[in-house]
């Protein structure tokens, strides 16, 4: 394990690299005996930094699309904040994005889940979550690694918070008025253009089965899925990049929509 004083320094690496917009060496190229352990030990020291309240989670590379786009082995989860919502921003308008606040984003279209009580202990499955659901809804997700290139290790994107930055969320549903979510269809458009398209099934085979996972991880480390926690349950399509002045439109089979507009 990394000592107290190499994780504080590395987490204020990538802090200030958000903040200033200023992007950093992978933390790997430099330490490269860094473990998982010492990532996700990282990413909580970074939490520390944030005057923002944890909201919830998200989730990466629960789809083959996006690990085979990005050469990462296995999912991870990053914590997401208040801050990372873009309606709950100081100011914000809801899906405005300000292009200056951000290194170089992409877009991914995902299935969020809010979950309405505690999700603790292993051996969660799909089926176990499905009563701790409290609304899905369609969301977009902004991701921004803070490194100078979207090239790096598991270890690295783990320790920059899997690349989280912003999150817009659509209309919220419940899980009983939509059909299967493995099933819900999604069409990526940007200024007219169908960009990409997915499906439900390609978090996991079922964004519940990836909350599981989530929920199972977590109870390693004897911790737990809040009530009231978002679930972010993975891009599904590949990560598009976005420019200033540009629109992105998320429409799902079931769900509805949601759009995001880059300053």
């Amino acid at each position: 394990m990394a000592s107290k004083d190499l994780i504080e320094k590395l987490s204020s690496n990538l802090w200030i690299a958000e903040q200033t917009q200023t992007p950093i060496d992978t933390l790997t190229s430099l330490h490269p005996e860094l473990t998982h352990d010492d990532a996700y030990a990282i990413q909580a020291a970074t939490l520390r930094h944030r005057s923002s309240p944890m909201v919830g989670f998200k989730l990466g590379y629960t789809s083959a699309a996006m690990r085979a786009q990005m050469n990462i082995a296995e999912p991870n989860y990053g914590v997401l904040t208040k801050d990372h919502l873009l309606d709950h921003r100081e100011g914000a308008l809801d899906g405005y994005i300000p292009f200056e606040e951000l290194i170089h984003p992409l877009v991914e279209p995902e299935i969020a889940i809010l979950i309405n009580q505690e999700i603790s202990g292993a051996g969660q499955t799909r089926h176990t979550i499905q009563s701790h659901v409290e609304a899905v809804m369609p969301a977009l997700e902004i991701v921004d690694t803070r490194y100078k290139e979207y090239k790096f290790s598991l270890v690295d994107n783990i320790s920059d918070n899997s690349s989280g930055a912003r999150v817009v969320l659509g209309a919220p549903k419940k899980l009983s008025q939509v059909d299967d979510l493995r099933l819900s269809g999604v069409l990526l458009w940007s200024e007219g253009a169908c960009l990409d398209t997915g499906i439900g099934a390609n978090s996991m085979g079922d964004p519940l089965a990836s909350i599981a996972w989530l929920a199972n991880f977590l109870a390693q480390q004897e911790l737990s899925i809040p009530a009231g926690s978002i679930i972010m349950t993975g891009g599904l399509t590949k990560a598009h990049p976005a420019k200033t002045k540009q629109t992105f439109l998320a429409e799902f089979g079931g769900l509805g929509y949601v759009k995001a507009y880059f300053s």
